[in-house]
């Protein structure tokens, strides 16, 4: 009987070779001068996993008949993606249809089991008030056995009609015998009531952790609010699914991605998602490649066990370990040099009629929106006062919010310190982990730098005696010190970045100190100093699409396409570089540059079919990669956001990923 990976393996040996043709392909191949151009190769031949040859139909015919004992002409294929077999040169021909062949694209930041998570839990995005977000967990609620949890995520405070902070109260009385969590949009703050504090055992007066905080009022009080590292201490009480409910889960996902062009991902979920890839890989069912990243309690079993960077197989390739410097700026969180204005300034009268505020809210679930204005009249509250206690997110702030600075001022969290970073980095350095290290905030990033500094002696010995690269990763870094972008190339640190986070961010950034002048989402500026850079997703913080990501990276501007929220448009992206940031970018960090991020002559043979051309549109005038101008080559800003929707909207026709077509729509 046949293990399933010599069943694999004899599948291999018997495959025929594959012509994919009828094409544009735009293989990114640095040696290769056409990659960009109108006129481009039409073909790629595969064999097996590995591709053979780029070029025109006729020449990969005469090439594989060197290989065959006889040749045969082809009639047409017939549509995307049919198939004929060239008798006697033993060739499965795929017509494209005159679409385009891109390389794969891999996202070099995604939480596999958290987006397949997502998928199921309770999705708090498109809610637009604290009263709409409580009925929607009420809602799911009465849909459960009594006491089960009800798990959700996506709420983001900052979008709210209301953007005030939510808190257990409302949960309380809404959903009083299940235990809540819900996870802000960027995973940094969980949302639960009293009776999911009480299974965790936390109250009044447990205290904070390190690198974490249980949010309180001025008196003391749980709000229900819990942050960064304190969050483990609720989620380990939420029950997981069983090992095959999570396989299921992640095949689902899997799937998802592959429709979307995505043919790899770096993972940096925990050991669930190990196991769940593991069982895929197994099952011949793993049909995305996955480069796996650790988390920090999983560290001492991996050297226990001689977990390697660079280890693995061809499809479930181990990377390395994942710290975390700071938070995120939705949750106020990111670690920076000037500090956050404060959202309750002038919040001294909501502060003294809590609870009148929370009996008016537990009504507002079950009114309309105009119903809860003529609430608050009839409470007494005028318009002008209310604009007095609170301000909305986007917007200005208070003057005097910006001008004074309270004593305890929020300039993030810090959650771990310089050395405490450093001493964990070095240990995993020296097992011959590489090290990605999360850092969103100026400061944050500053200090990663720092400890990436301090290593590299380690990491030099490191590389020797494990003889492979250790190539180490700041993730998100959004906001850099201007002295501090030139560090990333001269320490080789890689910026494993996220496009959509810049237009998801545009009615935070009004948070950021003007002044510090900092590099914010600064592809173009980290690419012109030399360094690498990998792009992602961050999903299920945002979505996994890629194409929308190249839009965002093309425009920083809403995913609308409104010209006028376009961010610092000197800092754009054309779309070919933005592609090379999804293809070559995570096969650098991964180490696997020399297989993966171009199409060539014995590279992997991923790729994918779709029906927009990144590399030609009207108005492109000329091909620019880092230029500050804000058009990119185009003749006119309508002909770039043209471009960019066009691409934003790309239709995935075929996703081939070892040579196999593993998505077809």
């Amino acid at each position: 009987m046949h293990t399933c990976r010599e069943e694999r393996s004899l599948r291999s040996r018997l495959v025929l070779m594959r012509l994919f043709s009828n094409a544009v392909v735009r293989s990114f191949d640095p040696a290769a001068p056409d990659t960009t151009s109108a006129v481009a190769p039409d073909s790629i031949l595969v064999n097996g996993e590995k591709i053979v040859a780029v070029g025109t139909r006729a020449e990969l015919l005469d090439i594989a008949a060197t290989e065959s004992s006889t040749a045969a002409a082809l009639a047409s294929a017939g549509g995307i993606g049919a198939t004929t077999v060239i008798p006697g040169l033993e060739i499965e021909e795929i017509d494209c249809a005159g679409q385009v062949i891109l390389p794969g694209l891999v996202d070099a930041h995604m939480h596999s089991v958290h987006y397949a998570d997502s998928l199921t839990d309770l999705d708090l995005s498109n809610v637009r008030s604290l009263a709409e977000a409580v009925e929607a967990i009420r809602e799911r609620a009465s849909q459960m056995p009594f006491g089960e949890w009800v798990v959700g995520s996506g709420w983001d405070l900052n979008k709210w009609d209301d953007p005030r902070y939510p808190d257990r109260q409302l949960l309380d009385q809404a959903v009083p015998d299940h235990p809540v969590a819900m996870w802000s949009v960027d995973l940094h703050t969980l949302w639960t009531n009293a009776h999911g504090l009480e299974i965790a055992g936390i109250d009044d007066l447990t205290a904070d952790p390190f690198g974490g905080e249980f949010v309180r009022d001025d008196e003391g009080w749980l709000t229900g609010l819990v942050r960064e590292d304190a969050t483990d201490l609720v989620a380990r009480y939420i029950p997981e699914p069983t090992r095959e409910e999570q396989v299921e889960r992640l095949d689902r996902t899997q799937k998802l991605f592959l429709s979307q062009g995505l043919t790899g991902i770096h993972d940096f979920d925990s050991i669930a998602s190990t196991l769940g890839w593991y069982d895929l890989r197994e099952a011949d069912q793993q049909h995305i490649r996955v480069t796996k990243y650790l988390r920090g309690p999983e560290v001492p079993w991996a050297i226990e066990t001689g977990w390697h960077t660079g280890d693995g197989d061809d499809w479930l390739h181990r990377g390395g370990l994942k710290l975390f410097s700071d938070g995120a700026l939705g949750s106020h969180t990111s670690h920076m040099s000037s500090p956050f204005p404060d959202p309750n300034a002038h919040d001294d009268a909501h502060d003294s009629e809590r609870d009148v505020e929370a009996e008016q809210d537990a009504e507002a679930v079950e009114t309309t929106d105009r119903e809860r204005d003529d609430a608050s009249g009839d409470l007494g509250v005028s318009a002008e006062a209310s604009e007095q206690e609170y301000y909305t997110y986007p917007g200005s702030l208070p003057e005097e919010a910006l001008s004074t600075e309270a004593v305890d001022a929020n300039y993030g969290i810090a959650q771990m310190s310089e050395d405490d970073l450093f001493d964990n980095a070095r240990l995993a350095t020296e097992a011959g982990i590489s090290v990605a290290i999360h850092a969103i905030g100026d400061q944050a990033n500053h200090h990663v730098l720092n400890v990436f500094e301090r290593l590299r002696e380690t990491t030099k010995d490191a590389e020797e005696r494990f003889e492979r690269p250790l190539r180490h990763r700041v993730e998100h870094a959004q906001f850099i010190q201007p002295d501090d972008v030139a560090r990333f190339a001269e320490l080789d640190v890689i910026a494993s970045m996220q496009p959509r986070h810049c237009i998801s961010d545009l009615h935070l950034l009004h948070l950021i100190d003007e002044s510090a002048q900092l590099a914010a989402y600064a592809w173009p500026d980290l690419l012109s100093a030399g360094a690498h850079v990998a792009f992602g997703s961050d999903g299920p913080v945002e979505p996994a699409n890629p194409f929308a990501a190249i839009y965002a990276a093309m425009t920083r501007a809403n995913i609308s396409g409104d010209t006028t929220t376009s961010f610092q448009p000197r800092r754009r992206l054309s779309a070919t570089e933005a592609i090379r940031q999804h293809t070559f970018g995570p096969a650098y960090a991964a180490g696997l540059d020399d297989r993966r991020g171009y199409l060539a002559p014995g590279m992997d043979a991923d790729f994918i079919v779709v029906d927009t051309d990144p590399c030609t549109a009207e108005g492109l005038t000329e091909l620019t990669t880092l230029d500050h101008d804000g058009l990119l080559g185009y003749e006119s800003e309508e002909a770039l956001f043209a471009h960019a929707e066009a691409i934003r909207d790309t239709t995935v026709a075929l996703t081939v990923v070892g040579g196999q077509v593993k998505y077809q729509a």
